[in-house]
């Protein structure tokens, strides 16, 4: 951003003052279960079971998409579970269910589904976590007659923020994108001012970036959730990444003498106290100078026609955590 002259202030000593602007600165758990979503009865694989093992890996394949046979599909998810549904297939006595991570082509046993359903819920799975599942039918003599595969997920239980900054009247994230890039459709964000307090929800269709309306000097607490649309219908996570937010602090000249300056700035709703950074000359870099409650700062020992970076951070503590509101540069300088 260039540099622009911050409004002058007249002063009533000879000697004058201008602040102007400057740059700112494993895999499944032990056991997974499969349940039919019209039942409470539930299947769990033996630990003596002759089943192949499945390869414990976290990683999804790089630029994958989750995809699906014709007549299977995925019809609901959660951060530990996926349902899936298929078309019947005639002749049909029993259907065995196998799963594998996307990563991998090794799939593992799950268990038997009678030819009276369709539909099947799969527990015990990783949140955020991608996988592949198999659908054999077998006729009465055990002799398989079909097998359809679908790419499934379940929901992330976190997301990862890329990064995010403050403009004016809004602020952006932009999220780290994931594998498959269809394992999130979009988020929930609901956020709330510590001036108003009013809770405000917004869903967006996005799986990169998104920004919200905020307004005046105050910190905003933003959940995110992340959700997946299955058919007509949006599965929202049960968890959220947190972030407390908040605009940046103008400051306003408060006066100088021959040797230092003030400034002062409008308190922020929720902050606990502030961090004034100054960049004295010959640093490349910002010192944190002072913490303090008040709303007002003097910079002594300054020398004529010097410039002085300063900025001024809020902070709000929340559990063990300190957050901090967006900063702006400015030059301090006496002429």
């Amino acid at each position: 951003m260039k540099a622009r002259s911050f409004k002058k202030f007249f002063v009533s000593i000879a000697l004058s003052a201008v602040l102007t602007l400057s740059s700112a600165s494993s895999v499944f758990a032990a056991t997974a279960q499969l349940v039919p979503a019209e039942q409470s009865v539930e299947l769990t694989q033996s630990d003596d079971s002759d089943a192949p093992a499945i390869e414990s890996s976290d990683a999804q394949n790089a630029c994958a998409s989750l995809t699906a046979q014709p007549g299977i599909r995925q019809t609901a998810a959660s951060e530990n579970s996926v349902t899936i549904q298929w078309n019947p297939v005639t002749n049909a006595s029993k259907y065995a269910v196998n799963i594998s991570p996307l990563s991998s082509s090794s799939y593992r046993f799950l268990g038997y589904i009678g030819n009276t359903h369709n539909k099947a819920k799969i527990n015990k799975l990783k949140a955020g976590t991608a996988y592949v599942i198999k659908i054999t039918a077998l006729n009465s003599s055990g002799i398989a007659i079909s097998s359809r595969t679908v790419g499934c997920t379940t929901l992330y239980s976190k997301v990862k923020i890329k990064s995010s900054y403050a403009s004016t009247g809004r602020y952006t994230f932009n999220m780290q994108t994931v594998n498959p890039s269809n394992s999130i459709t979009g988020y929930k964000v609901v956020y709330q001012s510590s001036a108003a307090h009013k809770l405000i929800t917004k869903y967006f269709n996005t799986r990169y970036s998104f920004t919200i309306p905020i307004s005046g000097n105050t910190f905003y607490q933003v959940k995110i959730y992340p959700y997946l649309v299955l058919g007509n219908k949006r599965y929202v996570s049960s968890t959220s990444t947190d972030r407390y937010i908040s605009n940046v602090i103008t400051l306003q000249k408060a006066g100088n003498t021959n040797s230092s300056m003030s400034v002062k700035w409008n308190r922020t709703a929720g902050a606990d106290n502030y961090s004034i950074y100054i960049k004295y000359p010959g640093s490349s870099s910002f010192k944190k100078v002072k913490t303090t409650t008040s709303n007002f700062f003097t910079l002594t020992g300054m020398k004529k026609n010097t410039k002085y970076g300063i900025k001024v951070i809020a902070n709000k503590k929340v559990k063990n955590k300190v957050w901090h509101s967006d900063s702006k540069a400015y030059n301090m300088s006496l002429v």
